[in-house]
């Protein structure tokens, strides 16, 4: 597991050689079947996978790799997922990193975690009324990306748990795309349940069975101290102002924050 990531010029090379070889691509897409996700048949693709996506300064990371890689950025989203206040993740999409005009960093609730717990992400709805989802697709059309979005949801239920899912997912990343993602720090503990129970397992069975790793590319720099994990969370400049601006409209009090060292 302390071995899964690669770099980008790495990912660059490996993604040319594995997307031209037919008879790679073509054992991975007869072990997938049905499962094949459609989006990777024309093209390498480059992928983020967020329940909700949002265009922070994490997704402007992933968004300028996958170009400089040369494979064409993928969001895939899951809105049937379900909201928890107790998962740092999801609870983001509705408390949003700003900066505000004195240069302070801050935080701004959107949404009522209470009444949204334990529902739908794609029936989330913030303060306003609107649903969650609709409020960050705005934000992406005041950023100016270009990339396209695949809702997930049907595919992962379809196969059913995470523990059989992940393995099809992670399939798609050996010669039709790269993901950017993070699973732990290296040099870490890898105790974290989800990733010894469910990838650790997954990607030990893909290489056994191809002799190849999925491309995976970290998607930010390990050993990240709190200032840079807010870094991470905020967003580009355009966008923050949208939302500084939202709270202001909105009688949505910032809260200002302070970064430990």
């Amino acid at each position: 597991m302390q071995n899964i990531y690669i770099s980008l010029d790495e990912a660059r090379e490996e993604i040319k050689e594995r997307w031209n070889d037919v008879e790679l691509k073509k054992k991975i897409e007869e072990e997938l079947g049905d499962k094949f996700m459609i989006a990777f048949k024309d093209s390498p693709r480059g992928i983020t996978f967020r329940q909700i996506c949002s265009p922070d300064n994490g997704f402007t990371f992933f968004y300028q790799s996958s170009r400089y890689v040369g494979v064409e950025p993928l969001v895939i989203e899951y809105f049937d997922d379900i909201f928890t206040h107790l998962n740092e993740e999801k609870k983001g999409l509705g408390r949003l990193r700003v900066i505000l005009n004195n240069e302070e960093k801050a935080v701004v609730d959107i949404m009522n975690f209470h009444e949204n717990e334990k529902k739908k992400l794609g029936e989330c709805v913030i303060k306003s009324g609107k649903r969650l989802v609709e409020f960050h697709k705005n934000l992406f059309d005041i950023s100016g990306y270009q990339v396209d979005f695949v809702e997930n949801s049907k595919w992962f239920h379809n196969i059913g748990r995470a523990s059989d899912y992940y393995y099809y997912f992670l399939l798609h990343f050996i010669a039709h795309g790269i993901l950017f993602e993070t699973f732990f720090d290296e040099g870490g503990s890898v105790e974290d349940a989800f990733t010894k129970e469910v990838i650790s397992p997954a990607l030990e069975k893909i290489e056994a069975e191809f002799g190849v790793k999925p491309l995976i590319v970290r998607s930010y720099p390990k050993h990240q101290d709190n200032e840079e994990g807010f870094y991470w969370w905020s967003y580009p400049p355009s966008v923050n102002k949208h939302i500084v601006e939202y709270a202001n409209d909105g009688n949505i009090a910032p809260k200002i924050i302070k970064i430990l060292k």
